[in-house]
């Protein structure tokens, strides 16, 4: 019945448009061509398109709006208000306030101020966006109308490694419309930069500035630069055109956070821990309890450069080149405590079986340890992007459209992290753990000193594998037509055709085979201090609500580098047994004699999509009376097939260690390839109606079907195997997953006051289907030694299986009070908008269950509000954004159990002062009020997460040429 009824609209909305094509040719003078250019689409424009053969550029970039020029924030509102009145569909955009000059240093801090836009906010910067409530794997991100490669790993683009300072539109469409070349449930984000045919003669823009990051807020420690150079040059015909553009930036932070990992629910602390006391059962007890601080550097630079050429008046070539990098050093300095369900010896709950303090052994080979982590977690994201498109104009009302474009992107940073640990335990001490409430992380409290070099011992971990090696390849080819009308009723047909090639390849590069944890884990190695450079460490003040309240003042820290070398000394692995000497002396031959990271082969994963699409679509328009209407109706058609290649490695043995039974060591099996095909077509059908009730009052309704591919993640064929005794899993992807399916349906009214004033209100409904769930179910695998029957592990493996309704209205309101206040206040101008999004399913902790949870992560309210001053020289922002709790996962940690964001605001400001006509002078600091983040898992006691990041301050000049 579901195909009939998405038959039917398809071949509704394709015989609408061929009616169309006849009613066009047969209006007044079967649509001769005219000596004015074709009318532009009322649609959200999507470039890149040629240059407008009649626009005659000024010396700079400006808006002329009401005959008044202007620039500045004021007439980044006015081009953004401009850009959504013109619309058929419902867009939203951020502008540049003038050239080289975005709003915000990050693009997805800017966005942010769109009304429903969110962004996923860590290490002072937001990398990421979600729209209206879904996340960033639901919103497709396109640089001048093409897809750009991304190395996240995913299907979320990382708006972090894009230099602002190119950007001329950030364009968020929320309804979908057949010509947009990308299809998402959340909406589509374009970023448009400049083009040089907009300019005149020799033109161009820099900065220099110094940025101050620090958690206290003050203007403290190092100071980094940050720079950028923006120049071109186009004849005086108007006929060719280049623009360039640099940019620089480094800041060095440092955060602090405290995290839990997972939470463990129904627990039978009793029977884990040989106690008589039946009430410790169906306990909630957390993982872990660390203490973290991050020393980050990070490095943004970035390259562009543009070319317009119009050889003729009928032909427009137009070159676009990006590159750019962003790279972050971080260096974590941890002290952590881990937990063991096996050496519990009292503990209390709330009524909800959340442990309230528990108190561990001292004696035995669960006790627990101070574990003095040290871990380097690089990133080096590098893209870049090439694009031509060719456009000819076959008479003045048919156009033809050709664009060829590449993209990559890649990290390959993953050899050079590790993760290692050295520990203390804490014998002839009760560790005692205490659930300090709502808002503020747990502590430790009756443990050892931290600062004794005297009992050190080897542990663990790995060199590299602190993340992935991703390269994402991307090439994609478009044809478009485009044929206007001057009928009464059908004003323009477009279609198009279009392909996507794109490649995504994973591995990891680790210490092979487990062969370091294999031979040490288990704290009964001593590690002398002065062999692995051991210090002791003085970490930044605590903060409250962040920092657990039991962090010590100062931990032991040491040289990854040397105590990586010093475990394949004879120092070290002569202390080991003789089995597990032979073990790892046999490991580092194979190794070239180190621990260092080698490619692990069953971490590989590569998937293949190829689309090839087709789109549609027709623009009408008339009156009402004296109501203007403006309809775009189209079809868009995705044939989409995939590859899923990847080679797993299973387990052969796993041992649980006897010195520390919170641990399993695994020795691993031969190396098996393996491979599936997925795919799926689709027609999606797409209406956007606008009608003027006034020449100020905009009514809109909109009805589309859209779509999100599966997760890549989701895809990897590739088998991970969780090996902690007390939560053994394995999690594997799914290479048939179906595509997220949705129906939309939006209404909405806007008043135009002004040209920079504006109110609006709009309603969104969404039913989407194929909802990807994790279905895990018990597996045997391997046999325990201690007790000769296997171990069952989780299996757990998405399918496509929920639905649920999202719904929800946006708010908006600009005023600019130009003609209400007097002078010097008539500068004065606000902005307000708030998002409310709700879901059809929730998972609160009456629903939570052992199977089959299920919820939509990212759903939650969101608002922004600023007061803005521009007069004369002077211009000030003061901005307040703010995200209301939502949903991060359904299944989040080795416990997967749901984990929740709290609210969270932060205020920024900004100011300028024009010296003169080609010089400024600005500064900004965001999060002025020090916010941090905070996560929990169902109820709030159950604390995850907590970050502080503090202040970023700003200070510069900027010039013009």
């Amino acid at each position: 019945m579901k195909r009939t009824k998405m038959a039917l609209s398809v071949g509704q909305a394709l015989a609408a448009m061929g009616i169309a094509c006849l009613l066009g040719y047969s209006g007044q003078g079967h649509a001769q061509a005219t000596a004015d250019a074709p009318a532009a689409s009322s649609t959200a424009p999507v470039p890149p398109s040629p240059v407008d053969t009649t626009k005659k550029p000024d010396d700079k970039k400006v808006t002329e709006l009401n005959t008044v020029t202007v620039t500045g924030q004021l007439a980044a509102l006015q081009r953004a208000q401009a850009i959504k009145r013109d619309s058929v569909n419902v867009v939203d955009s951020i502008s540049a306030e003038e050239t080289g000059k975005f709003p915000d240093p990050n693009v997805a801090d800017a966005l942010q101020r769109v009304p429903g836009v969110s962004v996923n906010r860590s290490g002072g910067e937001s990398s990421q966006i979600a729209v209206r409530g879904f996340g960033p794997e639901f919103v497709a991100v396109t640089i001048n109308g093409r897809q750009m490669a991304t190395a996240s790993g995913s299907r979320a683009f990382n708006f972090d490694v894009l230099p602002s300072e190119i950007i001329n539109v950030a364009q968020v469409n929320k309804t979908s419309s057949a010509n947009i070349p990308e299809v998402d449930i959340g909406g589509v984000v374009d970023i448009q930069t400049a083009r040089p045919l907009d300019f005149s003669g020799f033109h161009g823009a820099w900065s220099a500035a110094g940025v101050n990051s620090n958690l206290t807020g003050d203007w403290a420690g190092k100071t980094t630069p940050k720079a950028s150079l923006l120049g071109g040059w186009t004849n005086d015909d108007h006929t060719f055109g280049v623009l360039a553009s640099a940019m620089y930036y480094k800041r060095k932070d440092t955060q602090i956070n405290t995290q839990a990992n997972s939470w463990y629910t129904n627990q039978n602390i009793s029977q884990l821990s040989g106690l008589a006391n039946p009430n410790y059962t169906n306990v909630a007890v957390p993982e872990t309890l660390a203490s973290n601080i991050l020393d980050e550097t990070r490095t943004r630079k970035g390259f562009s450069t543009a070319v317009d050429w119009r050889p003729t008046d009928k032909l427009t070539f137009q070159l676009d080149s990006l590159y750019s990098s962003y790279k972050v050093d971080k260096l974590e300095h941890e002290f952590g405590e881990y937990g063991n369900t096996g050496d519990i010896q009292s503990l209390t709950t709330d009524g909800n079986g959340t442990v309230t303090q528990f108190v561990r052994k001292g004696e035995g080979p669960n006790v627990m340890a101070n574990d003095y982590v040290v871990s380097s977690i690089p990133s080096y994201e590098k893209s870049f992007q090439n694009g031509l498109n060719a456009a000819y104009q076959i008479d003045d009302t048919t156009k033809l459209s050709v664009d060829v474009s590449n993209s990559k992107a890649w990290n390959k940073e993953s050899p050079d992290g590790y993760f290692l640990v050295v520990g203390a335990k804490n014998f002839g001490t009760n560790p005692t753990w205490t659930n300090n409430g709502n808002s503020e992380p747990p502590s430790y409290s009756n443990i050892l000193a931290p600062d004794n070099f005297n009992n050190l011992t080897a542990h663990c971990c790995n060199a590299g594998g602190q993340t992935n090696d991703v390269t994402n390849n991307v090439k994609q080819y478009k044809i478009d037509l485009t044929k206007a009308f001057d009928g009464q009723l059908l004003t323009e047909l477009d279609f198009g055709i279009q392909k996507t090639d794109q490649s995504v390849k994973s591995v990891s590069l680790s210490t092979p085979n487990g062969i370091l944890c294999n031979a040490y884990c288990g704290y009964t190695i001593s590690a002398p201090a002065d062999a692995i450079g051991a210090y002791l460490y003085t970490p930044p003040s605590p903060i409250h609500g962040v920092s657990s309240p039991g962090v010590p003042d100062q931990w032991i820290q040491y040289d990854g580098q040397k105590y990586l070398a010093w475990l394949a000394t004879p120092a070290a692995y002569n202390q080991l047994t003789p089995e597990k000497r032979a073990a790892l002396l046999a490991g580092l031959a194979a190794n070239g004699g180190t621990l260092g990271s080698a490619v692990n082969p069953g971490s590989f994963n590569k998937v293949s999509e190829n689309q090839k699409a087709f789109y549609a679509r027709a623009l009408f328009g008339g009156n009402f009376g004296t109501m203007p209407w403006q309809l775009d109706l189209g079809v868009r058609y995705l044939n989409i097939t995939s590859e899923s290649v990847a080679i797993n490695q299973p387990p052969a043995t796993l041992t649980i260690d006897p010195n520390d039974t919170s641990n399993g060591q695994v020795t691993y099996g031969p190396l098996a390839p393996q491979q599936a095909d997925g795919g799926y077509h689709r027609w999606l059908p797409s209406m956007n109606f606008k009608l003027n009730l006034l020449d100020d009052l905009i009514y809109r309704f909109s009805v589309s079907k859209t779509l999100t591919p599966p997760e890549l993640s989701n895809l990897y064929y590739s088998k991970s195997y969780g090996t902690r005794p007390n939560s053994l899993t394995i999690s594997q992807g799914n290479p048939q997953l179906q595509p997220y399916s949705s129906r939309n349906y939006d209404m909405g009214l806007e008043w135009y006051v002004n040209d920079a004033s504006y109110l609006a209100l709009e309603g969104f409904y969404k039913k989407v289907s194929n909802f990807s769930t994790l279905i895990s179910s018990p597996f045997p695998f391997l046999t325990n030694a201690n007790t000769g029957q296997p171990f069952i592990w989780s299996l757990t493996q998405p399918v496509n299986l929920n639905s649920s309704n999202i719904y929800g209205a946006e708010f908006t309101f600009n005023y600019q009070f130009k003609n209400v206040l007097p002078a010097p206040f008539d500068g004065l101008g606000t902005a307000v908008n708030y998002t409310k999004v709700k879901s059809s399913t929730s998972l609160g902790p009456s629903e939570i269950s052992a199977g089959g949870k299920f919820a939509v992560p990212g759903i939650g309210d969101s608002a922004n509000a600023s007061v803005y001053y521009e007069k004369g020289p002077i211009q000030v922002r003061l901005a307040y954004n703010w995200r209301g709790k939502y949903l991060e996962s359904i299944a989040y940690g080795s416990g997967a159990n749901p984990a929740t964001r709290s609210a969270y605001g932060q205020v920024d400001l900004s100011a300028s002062y024009q010296v003169n006509k080609f010089l400024s002078v600005f500064a900004s600091g965001t999060n002025l009020t020090h916010q941090h983040l905070y996560d929990y898992s169902v109820y709030r006691n159950r604390f995850l997460y907590a970050e502080a990041d503090g202040t970023v301050y700003t200070v510069g000049v900027r010039g013009t040429f």
